[in-house]
């Protein structure tokens, strides 16, 4: 089957979901919201997360349990999405969704770490569903880290991660959750392979783009907020990226100093998302560069993959957003402050 017929029904569907997602006056509307509780009786009553929301009492949520609402909403769309697909266009669907999977066995790691009960941590997982490779219940039913490290054995994350059990502290939980998003490139990479040249190209460069911003992220957080070496930042980073080059990133892990991270990373393609100043943070800047980027896809409708996957990548930067929103509105803070950390145009 040709990719012009094998991506049209999809390709449809992503038409029909992108428009209904929030417009910026809707986005205008929920940052000039009074409150928490009229932010979200408008999401309820003028968006598409209206029947999601019916039957919840906005006196009693709050901005994480909501985050945790649209995220496993989210995830229910994610898995819609393999019923489009067969043979290897299914496996990746699947392979895509570890990076969801992945993020819940960072809610159980953490949680486990910090002493949470099981009922509390799996309050707060988002993607337990038949895509799954790992036995939630299980892992949840663990007394430690350690033992849910060593009831992974046999995953695809165990090989990764075993040796970390050991220096299970704050930092080495960030090195655990770098090393789970390290399986989940090096997965993606290897189906690429399978994969006609036209799809295995254009997802290439999307995976690609994703793990630059990745590797930006973890060394930029090791060298700030961490004191992690300059080796080990190096031997975490994810390679086969988009713009930056294997040398670009060993530059990068080897400065010595925030300002040096900066010299260097002006001379790249993200220069602008690290740029120093006052006015707007590095995630606001992440997530502008992505919906230019993922946008641009949707536009040419193409007959591959590329449409499907920003959509989807498009769709969760507006829960972050919807998020970041309502957490300011927590706080009561005020709108003008409220669009430093949200760019409403889409």
């Amino acid at each position: 089957m040709g990719n012009d017929v094998k991506f049209t029904a999809v390709n449809a569907k992503v038409k029909a979901l992108k428009g209904k997602m929030l417009k910026e006056e809707d986005f205008l509307k929920l940052l000039q919201s009074k409150d928490l509780k009229t932010a979200l009786m408008y999401l309820k009553e003028n968006t598409r997360y209206g029947e999601l929301l019916q039957n919840y009492d906005f006196n009693n949520i709050h901005r994480g349990y909501l985050e945790i609402i649209l995220n496993k909403y989210y995830t229910k769309v994610f898995n819609k999405f393999i019923n489009y697909f067969n043979g290897e266009y299914r496996k990746l669907v699947k392979n895509l969704f570890l990076k969801w999977e992945i993020e819940d066995l960072k809610v159980i790691i953490r949680g486990k770490y910090i002493g949470r009960d099981k009922d509390v941590i799996e309050s707060k997982l988002v993607a337990e569903n038949s895509l799954n490779t790992i036995d939630y219940g299980y892992l949840l039913s663990s007394k430690s880290t350690d033992e849910v490290i060593e009831r992974l054995k046999g995953s695809i994350y165990y090989h990764g991660i075993k040796n970390l059990a050991n220096d299970v502290s704050k930092k080495g939980l960030f090195r655990i959750e770098t090393e789970l998003d390290f399986v989940y490139f090096s997965i993606l990479r290897k189906e690429l392979k399978h994969l006609d040249k036209q799809n295995k190209e254009i997802l290439k460069v999307i995976i690609g783009l994703e793990a630059d911003l990745s590797n930006l992220s973890w060394i930029y957080r090791g060298k700030k907020f961490y004191d992690i070496t300059q080796e080990e930042l190096f031997n975490y980073t994810i390679y086969d990226g988009y713009k930056l080059s294997p040398e670009d990133i060993k530059s990068l892990c080897y400065t010595k100093t925030i300002k040096d991270f900066h010299d260097v990373i002006e001379q790249t393609h993200y220069a602008w998302i690290y740029e120093v100043d006052n006015s707007n943070t590095i995630e606001l800047r992440e997530k502008e560069f992505q919906k230019k980027y993922f946008n641009k896809f949707i536009r040419e409708n193409r007959s591959d993959f590329s449409v499907v996957i920003s959509y989807l990548i498009l769709y969760r930067i507006e829960i972050r957003e919807i998020i970041s929103i309502l957490e300011q509105k927590r706080y009561e803070m005020d709108d003008n402050d409220s669009k430093k950390y949200i760019n409403i145009k889409h």
